[in-house]
């Protein structure tokens, strides 16, 4: 039973520590080779990228429930106490709190061809949820106290559910441009899972008798765990190999379509895969047909008697029935979290675009959306920005930012769905994070090469493309589309031929004649 309890312990803190990577200002901020992780049909400004090991970092929190400040109270004094009257009108049905990591260990970005360009990434993830159900921290706060007066019998449902997983993927992936308008992206991963904890189900359910006050508790669960048995076990030995026989794959899939030379819109579908479990899996569970225990009441004679062995009777009783069993298991498989963008971006002038993104994460029965708006504005080659605001896991206080130094070889970034609200809660981080919901950061550094300066040129970037009636381009940088004609395909700059030979006819006609010399 003790080490039950470990077990317990150790999958709470598991999926409530660490740091879905639904991350939305990174999504148009282009001068990162990043940016393709969202889509892999995005294609950076850079031809030639790559990172080295803990160059760019991700971490991620989200809670749909409640922040800090909707646990506590300020008193007239300034003393801080717990508030949980407070924290029970705030908290949801099902409360998720959500954490996950990302580190690169490598990455790599090549345009072989003015069609393609290649990617080749490895990196180090974590993931951990934890969902809490409101019956579950109601019965902590107020008993069972809101059932009196009912009638029948009354039922809280209070199973929580953990989930957790860490591994290594390597990737490979590619994105094609058929067209000028249109790129297809995609990208294969090969996974490597280290460690697990995956609620199967779980029921915790307490009944009350409305009339009696009487109580009814029934529990089951089946919780699977790969690589975390081995760590209650004295006198270990961690062996990385014995971390390595969990295999799994994923593929990442996306497209790119630009409306009219000002309107492109985009779609990716991140992460679908799962891994197979063989290394270490232990299981513990509750059979729901005996973790069953009807509580009368507690005979008061017995306690005023000091009848010890009355009191250790009904433990012993409760223990026995709700006593975890735990037992080597099979392989098996979970899936990883999935992401889905869909975004759109308007060009208003050369350097400054408009854009919205739509994502979701998908993951064992859940469906988490949230939308982010914003604009990306470069500063020639050297300085890229952006800002948004974002509404996610019922959090609407999201004001986030990017930033990009691109001082070639070197670029150095930092892009966020809610850095700006720092500096708007006064600089205070305490500020910041109690009344935070949802925050997510990636920093790092890339060494990058050959900026892409088709959007740099002077003058209206919409006149760089136009398709003629048989699909080839006609090019100008410095007059609008009304001013080329087409004919089999070849463009004929008819009004700047024009001007061209009105300027050579002016000074043709505006030169002086040489005057005949007269006698004085």
């Amino acid at each position: 039973m003790k080490n039950s309890w470990l077990i317990g312990v150790i999958i709470l803190l598991g999926a409530s520590t660490g740091y879905s990577q639904n991350e939305g200002t990174l999504t148009f901020m282009n001068s990162l080779p990043q940016t393709n992780d969202n889509n892999p049909s995005a294609i950076p400004k850079y031809s030639f990228s790559f990172g080295l090991p803990a160059s760019s970092v991700m971490a991620y929190y989200a809670n749909n429930g409640f922040s800090y400040n909707d646990v506590i109270s300020k008193q007239p004094d300034g003393t801080v106490n717990a508030d949980l009257t407070k924290l029970n009108s705030k908290i949801k049905p099902k409360n998720y709190i959500t954490q996950a990591l990302a580190v690169d260990l490598l990455r790599l970005g090549l345009r072989v061809h003015k069609q393609f360009y290649l990617t080749l990434n490895a990196q180090a993830k974590t993931y951990n949820r934890l969902m809490l159900p409101k019956d579950l921290l109601g019965i902590f706060i107020n008993g069972n106290a809101p059932v009196a007066g009912a009638t029948g019998t009354t039922t809280l449902s209070m199973s929580p559910k953990a989930e957790s997983l860490t591994y290594l993927q390597t990737s490979i992936g590619a994105a094609y441009s058929p067209t000028s308008a249109l790129t297809f992206g995609a990208r294969i991963k090969y996974l490597k899972g280290l460690e697990n904890v995956t609620t199967q189900n779980s029921s915790f359910n307490l009944t009350t008798d409305n009339s009696t006050y009487a109580l009814t508790a029934t529990a089951g669960m089946d919780v699977r765990t790969s690589g975390i048995y081995n760590f209650t076990q004295s006198g270990y030995s961690f062996k990385l190999n014995d971390y390595l026989k969990n295999n799994g794959f994923a593929l990442d899939l996306g497209a790119t379509y630009k409306v009219t030379p000002k309107l492109t819109v985009a779609a990716s579908i991140i992460d679908l895969g799962s891994i197979n479990w063989k290394n270490n899996t232990y299981g513990y569970s509750l059979d729901p047909s005996k973790a069953k225990y009807n509580f009368q009441g507690v005979d008061l004679s017995q306690i005023i008697k000091s009848n010890n062995n009355y009191l250790q009777a009904q433990g012993d009783s409760i223990q026995k029935n709700f006593k975890v069993q735990q037992a080597p298991i099979g392989s098996y498989r979970t899936p990883i979290p999935a992401h889905m963008y869909v975004n759109g971006s308007y060009t208003l002038n050369r350097q400054l675009t408009l854009a919205a993104v739509l994502f979701s994460e998908i993951f064992k029965g859940r469906m988490s959306t949230g939308i982010t708006v914003g604009a990306n504005k470069h500063f020639g080659s050297i300085l890229s920005l952006a800002g948004s605001y974002t509404v996610s896991n019922n959090s609407y206080n999201n004001i986030g930012a990017g930033v990009s130094l691109n001082l070639t070889p070197v670029q150095l970034f930092m892009v966020g769905d809610n850095l700006l609200r720092i500096p708007f809660s006064g600089g205070n981080l305490n500020t910041f994070a109690n009344s935070t919901q949802f925050f997510n950061v990636r920093v790092g550094m890339n060494f990058v090469f050959g900026w892409d300066k088709k959007h740099d040129i002077k003058g209206d970037p919409t006149a760089e493309q136009f398709q003629t009636k048989n699909g080839k381009q006609a090019v100008s940088t410095g007059v609008s589309g009304g001013d080329f004609q087409t004919k089999k395909g070849k463009s004929i700059a008819k009004n700047t031929a024009k001007a061209s030979d009105f300027k050579k006819k002016g000074r043709k006609k505006n030169k002086k004649k040489p005057q005949p010399k007269t006698d004085s």
